[in-house]
Parts: C-alpha cells; sequence; structure tokens
C-alpha cells in the first residue's frame, strides 16, 4: 500500500500567508487601541463631568428653600431663613459660620449651630436666652433674659415677675439692664416669692406695695435683704402707732424715713 503524500507548499507560500496574519493581526491591534486611547476615555470624562455640573447648577434640588430648627420653639423658621439670608442658595456655597453668626445676632439667641447637607438640608440649632422678668412701659412690653439683655416680648410670660418701668429710660431689645439691677430683681424674687409686679424708675429705682399697701422704695443695688428686714420692723412700728404713710423710703438704710 503506498503512503499518500502530503501537498507541495512552497516556502515562498508559507512566508507569504505568514506576513498576510501578521498584518492582519498587528491592524486590528492598532484598531483595538486606537479605540480605548486615553485621549477618548477623557474627553467622555469631561462630557460626563461636564453634564453632572450643569445637573448641580440648574436643578431647584441643590438650592435651600427651608431650614429646619432645633431647640429654640420662639423663633420661626422662615423667620430664621430670612435673617440668614440663605434662601436660594445652592448648598455648595452656604457659608455656616456666617449664618450662624447672623442668628446669633438676635437678641433672645445665646448660641446657633448649623449643619448642612445634600441636596438642600440645613439644620440650624438655637440656644434661647431664657427670660427673666417682662419690662413694662405704658402699653410695650419688653422681655429681660437672665443675663440682662433685652429681648422682643414674644407671646406672653404668665409667671414671670414684672417691672413696671414707665419712670425709666425706654428699653429696646439689645439694651442691657446694669448688673446691679438685675441682682437686686433676683433677690427680691427669692426673699419675697409672693410679690410679683415691682416698679422701677431711673430716680426711686424698685419699690414696691408691703402687706399695709404701702408704698416701699428700695433703690436698685445694695443688700435687698437688709433693707426688706428694715421695712417689716419699720411697718409694724408705725401700724402699732396708727400712722398711715403715704411712703417708706429705704433706700438709705442708715437714714430711713416715711412721707404722708
Amino acid at each position: 500500500m503506498s503512503r499518500r503524500r502530503k501537498p507541495y507548499v512552497a516556502k515562498s507560500q508559507v512566508r507569504s500567508h505568514r506576513y498576510r496574519y501578521e498584518v492582519a493581526t498587528a491592524a486590528w491591534r492598532d484598531q483595538r487601541v486606537t479605540w480605548v486611547s486615553p485621549r477618548w476615555v477623557s474627553g467622555l470624562l469631561l462630557v460626563l463631568v461636564g453634564w453632572v455640573l450643569y445637573w448641580f447648577w440648574n436643578t431647584d434640588v441643590f438650592y435651600v428653600q427651608a431650614l429646619q430648627v432645633e431647640g429654640e420653639g420662639r423663633l420661626s423658621a422662615a423667620e430664621l431663613l430670612q435673617v440668614t439670608g440663605l434662601e436660594g442658595v445652592s448648598i455648595f456655597w452656604v457659608d455656616t459660620g456666617a449664618a450662624e453668626r447672623a442668628i446669633e445676632a438676635l437678641p433672645e439667641v445665646a448660641s446657633a449651630r448649623m449643619r448642612c447637607s445634600l441636596p438642600a438640608r440645613c439644620v440650624v440649632h438655637v440656644v434661647a436666652r431664657p427670660p427673666l422678668l417682662v419690662w413694662q412701659q405704658g402699653q410695650a412690653q419688653i422681655w429681660v433674659g437672665a443675663d440682662g439683655v433685652a429681648l422682643p416680648a414674644r407671646g406672653s410670660l404668665p409667671d414671670a415677675l414684672v417691672l413696671d418701668a414707665s419712670g425709666s429710660t425706654a428699653l429696646k431689645p439689645g439694651d442691657r439692664v446694669s448688673p446691679e439691677l438685675l441682682q437686686a430683681v433676683q433677690t427680691l424674687a427669692h426673699l419675697q416669692p409672693d410679690v410679683r409686679m415691682y416698679r422701677y424708675s431711673d430716680r426711686y429705682g424698685l419699690s414696691f406695695y408691703n402687706d399695709y399697701g404701702w408704698l416701699v422704695r428700695l433703690g436698685h443695688q445694695g443688700d435687698m435683704a437688709t433693707r426688706l428686714q428694715l421695712v417689716r420692723a419699720l411697718s409694724d412700728y408705725l401700724a402699732a402707732q396708727g400712722v398711715t404713710p403715704a411712703y417708706i423710703d429705704v433706700r438709705y438704710p442708715e437714714a430711713p424715713y416715711y412721707g404722708k
């Protein structure tokens, strides 16, 4: 049985086929490299970033429209939004420090802290000055905080001590009451918790009506405990003598007097 011979292929043909294969492979490789070239990828990323930035700046989602308030209940969210000037501001341009300072400039605010997050949520925690007393001049009322700062009256304080300050200089929000007057009021509120109304004038200081219905002038500084003891002793003595004074003045404890 004879062997079948392989067809004869000339070496030049082999080289020709191999050459065409290598050329085709190289062309495909070059095409693939061109398709994923860094320049093409950079262009795509640039377009994508541009589109994202355009979306960020031209959609209302990222613009502050309201504030959420924690802590203080007397100040409305709308009022604080107006004070800060953040309405319609992009969340990317919100200056929380400036907003906090604007809120803290309000007399009734002791401190404010703001935090913001995407897409446009801003929360402000407000610590208010607690009102200590009501400063009343005619029909107008101003509240005074425990640190002596005058505050706008917001609503009512039914249990607060009231100062009828019709005879004094007008007080407006942001003003400060003298530390001596504030200390005197706090001392009197502790020593006479049943007395909820005092008068105050620039000339006579603090005064009130005692149990006999007589006006008592105390001044606005000094040892109020000693003066109250003197008032009680002098009132009892005058009542026992059948004397009904129009007022008792103990502003100068070393020389108290009364008038008819």
